[in-house]
């Protein structure tokens, strides 16, 4: 899945830009870099599961350990 879907997928620039309180072009950029900022990984996680997407931060960012900072959470 890439960013772009990823993007589509929880509704699209304007959508996410509103729930996480950001502006829409800010989610157009993450697009054109193919990377979203490991800081809006969790959001968009959370996003992702209220929306009913399978979709989680290993996705989003595959260069982040996130196990491990998941572990450091519990």
């Amino acid at each position: 899945m890439t960013i772009k879907d990823i993007i589509k997928s929880l509704g699209g620039p304007a959508l996410i830009a509103g729930r996480i309180g950001i502006r829409p072009q800010a989610i157009s950029l993450w697009a054109i870099k193919d990377r979203i900022p490991a800081q809006r990984v969790p959001q968009l996680e959370r996003m992702a599961k209220e929306l009913g997407k399978p979709i989680r931060a290993e996705q989003m960012r595959p260069d982040i350990d996130w196990g491990v900072l998941r572990s450091l959470r519990d």
